[in-house]
């Protein structure tokens, strides 16, 4: 019940602030050298909110397009980027555009995690019959 609501209070408005999320962090990405945690942080939450995206677009329930594993990774980026997020707001007054701006932010990674919950549940549900393995999809 909660998710619909957030659905609605979102209205939308969740592809917007998914994908503008991933535009700066490709950006901050681009910023920083290889091979440090920062990098490597930044890819796995880029990895995790373009999962996302095509679990929150996706109009069929495709949830075999990708692996459990991708699914646990995803789902451990968000909470992180989350609990970044909630911190980063708590600073802010409410009211101002960096107060807005998280706001924005944690409906859209709250729906995220919501819906790579789902389909990592509906992976995991033993009567799911599936004659081959699925494809690994690469993000």
């Amino acid at each position: 019940m909660a998710d619909l609501i957030l659905v609605r209070r979102m209205s939308g408005s969740w592809h917007q602030a998914l994908a503008s999320f991933i535009s700066k962090s490709e950006k901050a990405q681009r910023k920083v050298a290889v091979g440090t945690w920062q990098h490597a942080m930044l890819r796995d939450n880029v990895k995790a909110l373009q999962i996302a995206s095509v679990l929150m677009s996706t109009e069929t329930d495709d949830t075999d397009r990708f692996t459990a594993n991708q699914l646990d990774d995803a789902l451990r980026a968000l909470a992180s980027m989350i609990n970044r997020a909630e911190e980063a707001q708590a600073k802010f007054s409410p009211g101002t555009s960096h107060h807005t701006l998280q706001r924005n932010r944690l409906d859209a990674l709250r729906l995220a995690e919501a819906q790579t919950k789902r389909a990592l549940n509906d992976r995991r549900r033993p009567n799911k019959a599936s004659s081959e393995p699925p494809a690994r999809a690469t993000v």
